[in-house]
């Protein structure tokens, strides 16, 4: 361990760069909470470990591991692509630093990941387009409401002066249709009510989600899992608007695979705590992650970049308000909601930052 003794490992953990340390064996020594999320691995699978049980590429590339080792010669590897042993890959580039200490010889790899940089791109610009569109049709909400207010109650008015049902049944029609209308405004313009953020463990709402679909007839040919990370800790939320939020998820996933009728299909839920991810342009260093995965066709290509557009949906029947309410709701929990889809998994994921909780409970403290 003298390797790992005299880095700093308290700078190396808060580094965006994946840093692993190798002993000769190129067993794993250190490796940094970056590295864990590029190479989708844990602390307790990673150490001790040598480096091929945690990706492979080929057989060269460990030669020169070794060779980097023996004649303390530093090289780098552009555009690599690592095959994770979770049978994901990821594009990287590599650097790997001959270390020696006592006598005792080592390799510090540091990875850059290259999809992260393009992806995040990829995000805000997304993003920016998502919320132009929601602020203008959240604006023609609010200016439709005042008016279907007042032809609902101007029918009132008139079916009161009306003295048969037969014309009363017109004006009935007039009110129900703006109902309707008003109902699909306020599902447009999101919760009226202030957030009921409490220290909640996520996995409570989650299992009240598992609860509700467990008897319901559209789940009964679905195999649905739960994959859960123990150690995230209590997080400021409100409790039912996350529920909603991953109900949604569920929903979608489960109507993709009934209209896709796709055989053996599934649905996981799944926890995971993350490092280094960028929400709203800043850096958090620690986020509870969860995941709704299904194995359906996926989403169509015309739609991706606006699937949290209101309105918008790959489905025959339904509002498209579904996804445009859940990023509303996990922006409420300075979290953000993304997702990657290709044939046989979609997956949609939430972040929501675990060290934002003192900045809610203080947003929240000062209404």
């Amino acid at each position: 361990m003298s390797i790992v003794s005299n880095v700093n490992q308290s700078l190396l953990s808060e580094l965006n760069t994946g840093i692993v340390i190798l002993d000769t064996a190129l067993r794993v020594k250190f490796i940094n909470a970056s590295a864990l999320t590029i190479l989708d691995t844990t602390e307790k699978m990673s150490v001790g470990q040598k480096i091929d049980q945690l990706f492979y590429e080929d057989p060269e590339s460990f030669e020169a591991f070794n060779e980097s080792v023996e004649q303390k010669r530093s090289f780098t590897k552009t555009d690599a692509v690592l095959n994770l042993k979770k049978g994901s890959k990821v594009l990287c580039t590599y650097i790997a630093h001959p270390l020696r200490d006592n006598n005792e010889n080592g390799l510090l790899l540091e990875i850059i990941n290259k999809e992260a940089s393009s992806e995040l791109i990829e995000r805000y610009r997304m993003r920016a387009n998502q919320q132009i569109s929601q602020d203008f049709v959240r604006q023609l909400a609010h200016e439709i409401k005042n008016p279907l207010s007042g032809i609902r109650g101007s029918a009132q008015l008139l079916s009161n002066k009306l003295n048969t049902q037969e014309l009363r049944e017109y004006t009935d029609i007039v009110i129900k249709q703006t109902d309707r209308l008003t109902s699909l405004v306020d599902n447009i313009l999101g919760p009226n009510e202030k957030p009921d953020f409490q220290y909640q463990n996520i996995h409570y709402p989650i299992e009240n989600v598992l609860n509700l679909i467990e008897n319901e007839s559209g789940y009964k040919n679905i195999k649905v899992s739960k994959d859960f990370d123990p150690s995230i800790p209590d997080l400021y939320i409100d409790s039912y608007l996350i529920e909603n939020s991953i109900l949604n998820l569920t929903k979608n996933a489960r109507d993709a695979l009934m209209d896709s009728e796709t055989s053996s299909p599934e649905i996981n839920i799944i926890t995971r705590i993350s490092h280094g991810e960028i929400i709203d342009g800043e850096k958090n260093s620690t986020v509870c992650k969860i995941s709704v995965v299904d194995n359906g066709p996926g989403i169509q290509e015309e739609i991706k970049d606006s699937i949290f557009f209101p309105m918008i949906t790959g489905k025959d029947k339904g509002t498209g308000l579904g996804l445009s309410i859940t990023q509303g709701i996990i922006s409420q929990h300075k979290g953000n909601i993304h997702f990657t889809s290709e044939p046989n998994r979609t997956e949609f994921f939430i972040n929501i930052p675990i060290n934002a909780n003192k900045e809610l409970d203080l947003k929240i403290a000062n209404g």
